[in-house]
């Protein structure tokens, strides 16, 4: 783990204290999941770490769920953790309500299922011309070769952005998560008011045209309201598919009777999707605390950040049963892989499109695959998002 880089508040317990490090914690470095079941059979419900700048980490769920139902008191204004008060502000998801409430109207229509339907057809299109293009090598790096380009394009063309940039949108996007900062997010920036030019120009009928002339309260959105809704877009739409799939097919790999079960009957594919991601879920959401509160014995005060790790959600005994094991068959998972309460992501409905196409077409199409235990694998990358660098199958 990286040395620690702040103090303890002497007011807190000694036992709420536990050396944790979200972005590079030796204990996430290979498997997340299994580092995050250890911590949290060592580690407080709610604990003090004195890494990143010193901040919370809610590990129970009854807390994260506390946490994600109160935005009076766990403010989503500052979403970084160390925070950074120069960062923009991404709507809706920065806000808090009642303001929150209108701009999260406006976008739902985007989002909606009927809405999205037609995005299936060109998902289906683009999976099998991914597949074709590594099928005869009998194996591939899976999120390279196509967990970082099916959804990615998919959504790039559906809001409007320009899919000829999209190997410098991806190495923009790996930047700015590799580094959250001002000077990562500018050129994210700079490309999003060329787009909103464009748009204001040129109606391509795709989400980000509708945006520019869309009728929000009586006026047009302004410039910094469209800039601040392109990089929230351009965050969650280039980066939380392919992780869900990466773990996924991760997944399968490691254990071909669920291949063989999902092949024998395909029609568990929705009920997969739900699994793997209660399983596997990968976000977390930091928060910023507006008042005094105690939670779980941990008094926390104002102006200070709270981390609720979600993936403890899903492998919750009491939410669960056998929370630790895949069941395609279980009814009605429980899980925050899509965050909770009205911070709920909006993008959810394309995020299960694009997967239950993902599995359809490469369990149809791709033999029985396993994990090239030859090739080499980089470190997981911790943070809002955790990411495993590469997912390598062979067949």
């Amino acid at each position: 783990m990286a040395a620690a880089d702040a103090g303890v508040r002497p007011d807190i317990p000694k036992e709420l204290v536990f050396d944790y490090d979200m972005y590079w914690d030796e204990r996430i470095a290979t498997d997340p999941h299994e580092g995050w079941l250890t911590l949290r059979a060592n580690a407080p419900d709610v604990f003090w770490t004195p890494r990143n700048g010193g901040h919370w980490v809610a590990l129970a769920s009854d807390a994260i769920t506390a946490i994600m139902r109160n935005p009076s008191t766990f403010s989503n204004s500052n979403g970084i953790i160390p925070q950074q008060e120069s960062m923009p502000r991404l709507i809706p998801a920065s806000l808090d309500p009642p303001e929150h409430l209108f701009y999260r109207r406006l976008m739902m229509t985007y989002f909606e299922p009927r809405s999205i339907s037609h995005l299936r057809a060109q998902a289906e299109q683009l999976a099998d011309a991914l597949i074709d293009d590594v099928l005869p090598d009998g194996g591939c790096e899976f999120i390279g070769s196509f967990a970082r380009q099916m959804p990615v394009k998919v959504f790039m063309q559906f809001v409007g952005f320009p899919l000829g940039r999209f190997e410098e949108f991806v190495h923009m996007i790996d930047d700015y998560f590799g580094n959250r900062s001002p000077q990562t997010a500018a050129p994210i920036f700079a490309a999003i008011d060329e787009m909103i030019e464009d748009k204001k120009r040129n109606d391509a009928g795709d989400v980000f045209s509708r945006l520019v002339r869309e009728d929000f309260q009586g006026r047009l959105l302004d410039h910094e309201e469209l800039r601040s809704i392109g990089f929230l877009l351009f965050l969650a739409g280039l980066d939380t598919v392919t992780n869900a799939m990466a773990y996924g097919v991760r997944h399968l790999a490691r254990f071909s009777q669920h291949q063989d079960e999902l092949r024998r009957s395909p029609e568990l594919i929705p009920n997969a999707v739900e699994e793997l991601l209660r399983a596997y879920t990968f976000t977390a959401v930091p928060r910023l605390i507006t008042e005094e509160v105690e939670l779980k014995g941990a008094a926390l005060k104002a102006g200070e950040m709270v981390l609720p790790l979600l993936p403890m959600v899903g492998r919750d005994g009491e939410l669960n049963e056998r929370p630790n094991e895949i069941d395609f068959h279980r009814e009605k998972p429980v899980h925050f892989a899509f965050g909770h309460g009205g911070h709920t992501c909006l993008g959810r409905h394309l995020a299960k499109l694009e997967l239950n196409v993902m599995y359809e077409r490469v369990l149809a199409r791709i033999p029985q695959f396993q994990l090239d235990e030859s090739k080499p694998v980089g470190r997981v990358r911790g943070g809002t998002v955790t990411e495993i660098p590469q997912v390598w199958i062979t067949w």
